[in-house]
């Protein structure tokens, strides 16, 4: 299109006649439509105040509320459909709550019945326990009582000659294991052995109490005492507690005897101080344990320091409930028991031998520088004697019966060893320089017979 203003053609809009120009077909169709618009409208109002009008207006309002009503219809079906099912589950929680509040009564009955049962239970354990205890404490108390009657009954005894106390059972000494073994009889060892076994047997029986090694009580196949228990934690072993022939014989003639005899001992003095130490007496050095009449003359018999009238005599055992040895309270009583089976064996091995050795020395006094000879007598086994020959020997004694007597010099009696006619070695009489002292008297003598 030209533009009358600046007269050129363009397809894009420059200045406001081209605008008008292009703006004025779209006008005329807009006025257009709005007469059209407002001659409708015209016609739908005069209509409607018409009667016809009214009618079909009607018409649609009342299609209008028929389509309302019947939603609402459909609404109020679905409502009653979702209110049957809420009260369905309704009935269903009711009952369900019902239920539960009927679980809930029961229980909380089953509550307090179990309370007044508890409660009622409480009661009888607290009178039984007190039961218990006083049962417990009364059979302690008939324990000791028990094992006091025992130890009377076995004349466990502590006698005090010329300063030395020792213990006897039965009127049989007790020995020392330290130090009487090689100065007893061993019949004397073997019957106080035998006694003190059967009563530490009957103590182990009163009190409930199961010894660390057997002891075995002489029957028709065994007649003598005998120990079993654990070597060196690999193997179980039987060993005797009774002698048939004197500790130094067998020491010389069967080692291994007198090896398995010290063993046997070993175990009885662990038993008794074991027990010992379970009751409350705190036996736990090897120079005490090694002293088993003392140990149980502590137990059973002293009045001032006896452990059987104490808190613990009785009250821990392997045969009762409280206090049992096997449970972990019983072990934390025992833990500090370190007393083992290889040490003492060896304490009571090399003082024996201690004792063997010193038993070849006598200490010889009085020396004078004179020599005399004196005459031997070798003593057969069978007690008669048998001239030997004779000995140079410095001293100043008295002449009795063609033959120097005075104070001299004893050792030991064993088989085939030489020893003066009816006074033994005390007609030799130590004096002079090189014999005033300690003097090996075995080997002296024999020198004298070679």
């Amino acid at each position: 299109m030209q533009c009358g203003v600046c007269e050129r053609e363009t397809a894009r809009l420059s200045c406001s006649s081209c605008s008008r120009a292009r703006a004025w077909p779209i006008r005329y169709d807009t006025l257009l439509r709005i007469a059209e618009r407002d001659a409708a409208g015209e016609k739908v109002q005069e209509y409607l105040e018409s009667t016809r009008g009214e009618v079909d207006n009607n018409a649609v309002q009342r299609g209008e509320a028929r389509e309302r009503i019947r939603k609402l219809k459909e609404e109020t079906a679905m409502l009653r459909e979702k209110a049957v099912a809420d009260s369905v589950r309704l009935q269903a929680i009711k009952k369900k709550n019902a239920e539960r509040r009927q679980l809930l009564e029961d229980a909380m009955k089953a509550r307090e019945r179990m309370e007044q049962i508890a409660a009622s239970c409480q009661r009888d354990i607290k009178r039984l326990n007190q039961k218990w205890k006083t049962l417990y404490t009364r059979t302690a108390e008939a324990r000791g009582l028990l094992c006091q009657e025992a130890a009377m009954l076995y004349g466990l005894r502590q006698k005090r000659k010329s300063g030395k106390t020792e213990y006897t059972i039965g009127g049989v000494a007790i020995p020392n294991f330290l130090q009487d073994l090689n100065g007893y009889r061993y019949t004397q060892i073997t019957t106080s052995l035998g006694h003190l076994s059967h009563l530490l047997v009957l103590i182990s029986h009163y009190l409930g109490l199961k010894l660390p090694n057997e002891i075995i009580l002489p029957s028709r196949d065994s007649p003598f005492t005998l120990i079993r228990g654990v070597l060196n934690n690999r193997h179980m072993a039987t060993r005797p507690l009774h002698l048939e022939f004197p500790l130094s014989q067998l020491t010389r003639e069967n080692p291994s005897a007198h090896t398995k005899f010290i063993e046997g001992i070993s175990m009885l003095a662990i038993n008794i101080a074991w027990l010992c130490f379970s009751q409350g007496l705190d036996v736990s050095e090897i120079d005490d344990a090694c002293k088993p009449g003392r140990n149980m003359w502590r137990l059973l018999v002293a009045k001032d320091n006896t452990a059987a009238v104490g808190p613990m005599f009785g009250r821990t055992s392997h045969a009762t409930a409280n206090g049992n040895l096997a449970t972990a309270t019983g072990q934390a009583i025992m833990w500090r028991f370190k007393l083992g089976y290889n040490v003492v064996v060896e304490k009571i091995r090399y003082t024996l031998q201690g004792e063997a050795i010193g038993q070849e020395w006598d200490l010889v006094p009085e020396a004078e520088r004179e020599e005399k000879p004196v005459k031997l007598i070798s003593r057969s086994p069978d007690g008669t004697d048998s001239e030997a020959g004779t000995s140079v020997v410095r001293g100043n004694g008295k002449e009795k019966g063609g033959e120097k007597e005075g104070a001299g010099v004893i050792v030991p009696k064993r088989a085939n060893t030489v020893s003066v006619a009816s006074a033994g070695w005390s007609h030799l009489q130590a004096a002079g320089a090189g014999i005033s002292g300690w003097t090996r008297i075995k080997a002296r003598a024999k020198g004298v017979q070679e």
